[in-house]
C-alpha cells in the first residue's frame, strides 16, 4: 500500500504543475507573464524576509524602511529617479548586446570611458561655442564607449574569442586609467581625494528641480530605450540582431553577415554605456572620480535579464532596482544590514524571477 502511495504522490504533484502550465497557456501572453512575475516576486519577498529574520529584525519594519526611504517623499523619490537614470542606460546597453548573444560584461568600463571623454571635453576643449562643446562631449562619449566595446566584439566576431573574459578584464584596465587621471594629470589640487578639475558648465545637463540632483538625463535615457526598441523592431540591423541571436546558423544560411552584426551591436551597446557615464558627469558629479558608479554596469546585467532584454521593460525594472539601491543606506542604519547585503538581495530577486519561469518553460 505504501508503494502505491509513493507512486501516486509524485504523479499528483506533477499533474498540479501540468494543470497550472496548461492554464497559463490558455491565458493571454501578457497576463501569463504577469502571473509568473507575481509568483516570482512573492518568492523574492519571502527570501528577503528570511534574511531580515536571520539578522534579528522585523521584516515589516524592513519593508517600510526600504520604501519610505526611497519613495516615501518627493525629495526621496527624486533621488531615486536620479539613480534610475544610469540604470536605464546600462540596462538598455546590456539588453541589446544580449539580444545577439554578445555577453557584454564590460558595461562598467565602457561607462567610465564615456565619463573620461566628456570630462576631457569639459576641461580642455573650451575654445569652441558652448553648443558645439556640449555636442562634442556626448558624441565623443558615445564613440569612446563604443570603441572600448568593439575590442571584445571584434575578437568574438572574427577570432571567436570569449567576450566574457575579455570584457571583464577590460573593466579593470579602465579603472586603472580613471585612477591615474583622477590622481595624476587631471587631478584637482583642491581636492582631498582622487578627482579631476570640474568640467565646464557648457557640457552640464540642466536640472529639472532646483536644489536637487534631478537632471534631464532621465528623459534622455528613456528616449534611448524607445530608440533601441524601434531599431530592434523596425530596422534591418534589428532584424539581423534577432535572427543571429535566435539561430546563428540559420542567419548564416540566410546570407546575414554575422560578424558585421556582432560588431555593430557591440559598438551600439558600448556607445549607450558611454552616454551613461557622460550623463553622470554632466548631470550629477561634474568631475571624474571612481565614485560616479557604484556598480551601475553590473546591476544593468541583472536588469536586462529580468526585463527579458526588452528595452521598454528595462525602465520599470531599473526603477525597482533604484528603490533597492536608494533604500539600502536606510536599511544599514535601521536594522544594521551589511552594505553588501543589497547586492545579495538583487541576486535573490533575479533568481526568484528567472528560475520559476525556466521551470514553467521546462
Amino acid at each position: 500500500m505504501s508503494l502505491i502511495t509513493e507512486k501516486i504522490k509524485p504523479s499528483g504533484q506533477k499533474s498540479v504543475l501540468m494543470n497550472f502550465k496548461s492554464w497559463l497557456r490558455e491565458q493571454p501572453t501578457i497576463f501569463a507573464k504577469i502571473v509568473v512575475y507575481i509568483i516570482s516576486v512573492g518568492f523574492a519577498l519571502l527570501f528577503f524576509s528570511l534574511i531580515v529574520i536571520a539578522i534579528g529584525c522585523d521584516p515589516l519594519i524592513a519593508f517600510k524602511t526600504l520604501f519610505s526611504s526611497s519613495i516615501g517623499s518627493l525629495p526621496r523619490l527624486i533621488e531615486t529617479l536620479v539613480i534610475t537614470t544610469p540604470l536605464i542606460f546600462t540596462g538598455v546597453a546590456v539588453a541589446i548586446a544580449f539580444k545577439i548573444n554578445f555577453w557584454n560584461l564590460g558595461v562598467e568600463g565602457q561607462l567610465f570611458w564615456g565619463a573620461i571623454a566628456l570630462t576631457y571635453v569639459g576641461i580642455f576643449v573650451t575654445d569652441v561655442p558652448p553648443p558645439i562643446q556640449f555636442l562634442l562631449g556626448f558624441v565623443l562619449a558615445f564613440l569612446m564607449g563604443g570603441l572600448w566595446a568593439l575590442i571584445p566584439g571584434a575578437l568574438k566576431a572574427y577570432l571567436r574569442v570569449n567576450e566574457i573574459i575579455v570584457s571583464i578584464m577590460l573593466n579593470f584596465v579602465t579603472f586603472l586609467v580613471v585612477d591615474y587621471l583622477a590622481s595624476g594629470p587631471w587631478h584637482d589640487p583642491m581636492g582631498f581625494e582622487p578627482l579631476t578639475y570640474p568640467v565646464s558648465e557648457s557640457v552640464t545637463l540642466p536640472r529639472l528641480v532646483l536644489g536637487t540632483r534631478f537632471h534631464i538625463g532621465l528623459f534622455i535615457a528613456i528616449l534611448f530605450a524607445f530608440l533601441i526598441y524601434i531599431i530592434l523592431n523596425k530596422s534591418r540591423l534589428g532584424f539581423e540582431i534577432k535572427v543571429v541571436g535566435d539561430n546563428a546558423e540559420a542567419a548564416k544560411g540566410c546570407g546575414i553577415n554575422i560578424a558585421r552584426a556582432v560588431v555593430l551591436t557591440s559598438i551600439l551597446s558600448g556607445g549607450i554605456a558611454g552616454l551613461c557615464g557622460a550623463s553622470e558627469i554632466a548631470g550629477v558629479h561634474h568631475r571624474l572620480l571612481r565614485g560616479i558608479s557604484p556598480g551601475y554596469g553590473f546591476t544593468g546585467i541583472i536588469i536586462a535579464l529580468l526585463a527579458k532584454n526588452h528595452p521598454i521593460w528595462v525602465i520599470p525594472v531599473a526603477f525597482f532596482f533604484a528603490i533597492l539601491l536608494s533604500g539600502s543606506n536606510a536599511l544599514q542604519r535601521t536594522i544594521m544590514m551589511p552594505a553588501g547585503a543589497v547586492y545579495a538581495i538583487q541576486a535573490i530577486v533575479a533568481l526568484c524571477i528567472l528560475i520559476p519561469e525556466y521551470v514553467l518553460r521546462r
